[in-house]
């Protein structure tokens, strides 16, 4: 997926939260990288701004998650993927680990919108295509889901994602990157994860 594509693609305001829990009491480094990618403004005590009710450029936020891991790790980048729980819009009938991670994709799609469109209508069940899938398999007779996940947005930050959307509600769960398939920071198109519990 490239940045071409991705042009008239956006992304809900709530989930610049995502950096901002991430970096914790250093939300002056978070704000700085945002402020740099033209996220938001700059508030008199110099942090960022944003609206969560706005729809911003997903490439910008793209190239801030980027830029978080280059330059502060992908520990900080995991932690932005743990707050997304906490941040995003999520449908209502989530009650248990299979619904939470099929909830993924569709809460994925109502996060990001398409020339201001979300790209989810709960209300028509329609969704749009153009950022890609986290998709879902649940292993029969198993405490295991497989799910492959061709999105933009980096290996580290969709495996914690889904670890703490698993663990909403199994406290035990186990996520890994099954290291059969591609990877998306070894040139694949999509990462496959492996989510186990007890």
């Amino acid at each position: 997926m490239n940045a071409k594509s991705l042009e008239n693609i956006q992304v809900l305001g709530s989930n610049l939260s995502n950096v901002m829990h991430a970096f914790g009491n250093f939300e002056l480094l978070a704000s700085r990288i945002m402020l740099d990618e033209g996220l938001g403004t700059e508030s008199r005590q110099g942090t960022v701004q944003f609206d969560k009710e706005q729809w911003y450029p997903v490439t910008r936020w793209l190239a801030a998650l980027e830029r978080v891991g280059r330059e502060y790790g992908e520990f900080v980048l995991g932690q932005a993927g743990l707050a997304v729980p906490k941040n995003a819009v999520f449908p209502p009938f989530v009650t248990n680990i299979d619904s939470a991670l099929k909830s993924v994709d569709v809460a994925y799609h109502m996060n990001h919108a398409l020339g201001g469109t979300p790209m989810f209508s709960p209300d028509t069940g329609k969704m749009l295509e153009g950022i890609g899938h986290y998709g879902y398999a649940r292993v029969a007779d198993q405490k295991q889901i497989t799910l492959e996940c061709d999105t933009p947005y980096p290996c580290v930050f969709d495996s914690h994602l889904l670890q703490a959307m698993a663990q909403r509600f199994e406290s035990t769960t186990t996520v890994v990157h099954d290291a059969a398939r591609p990877c998306r920071k070894r040139g694949g198109s999509s990462c496959t994860y492996i989510v186990r519990w007890a």
